[in-house]
């Protein structure tokens, strides 16, 4: 069989572009959250991707207006931080909207930040309620959500206690809804989990 330089050349593109397609399927992979603000922040990293900056912007500032109303919800010491990350939010909504965001890496790291941002001020909430003899674990479900949330935007991974925790909070929540309720042994366990795991990722942003 004879093959021509057309035919030859045909083939060569072709067997390029099957290969770089796992690659591109990558970068353009949408990203999943289930919870908020996340949910709207892959949302607005998905328009980002499709060159739609002002649904991006948009989005972002839906996310940013969420995370400054949970500064109401948490402890007082840790208001002024929760604020402070919806600020961020805020700021990076306009510098998209602006055109002056240039890669979705810049994106990435900012919501990773926040997100490590509010698991620190959700632990800090769980350490107040435990101080005053109250239930943590729905604060540490959220300080966990946020800190996987963190881990999933950066590329990072959490360290093996942080994982344990946030898999078993995951159960906890799901248990508690049905009218179970974790040890304090289990609390503390997750409590120390976490909080190393804030710490842990907080030296790799």
């Amino acid at each position: 069989m004879i093959m021509t330089t057309s035919s030859f050349l045909n083939r060569l593109t072709l067997a390029a572009l099957m290969a770089a397609a796992p690659a591109v399927y990558a970068q353009t992979t949408p990203v999943k959250f289930a919870g908020e603000p996340n949910k709207t922040l892959a949302e607005a990293h998905e328009s980002f991707m499709k060159k739609d900056m002002n649904a991006s912007a948009e989005q972002i500032h839906k996310a940013a207006d969420y995370v400054k109303k949970q500064s109401d919800k948490v402890a007082e010491g840790s208001k002024a931080d929760m604020k402070k990350a919806g600020d961020e939010l805020d700021k990076l909504g306009d510098d998209v909207k602006a055109g002056t965001v240039k890669s979705d890496t810049e994106m990435k790291k900012t919501f990773a930040k926040v997100d490590h941002q509010m698991a620190k001020c959700w632990h800090q909430t769980a350490a107040e309620s435990k101080k005053a003899g109250k239930d943590t674990t729905a604060d540490l479900k959220k300080a966990s959500a946020s800190l996987a949330a963190s881990a999933k935007w950066s590329g990072h991974k959490l360290d093996a206690e942080a994982k344990a925790s946030v898999g078993a909070l995951k159960k906890a929540g799901k248990a508690t809804g049905e009218g179970a309720k974790a040890s304090s042994e289990e609390v503390d366990k997750w409590f120390k989990g976490i909080g190393e795991g804030i710490d842990d990722l907080g030296h790799k942003l």
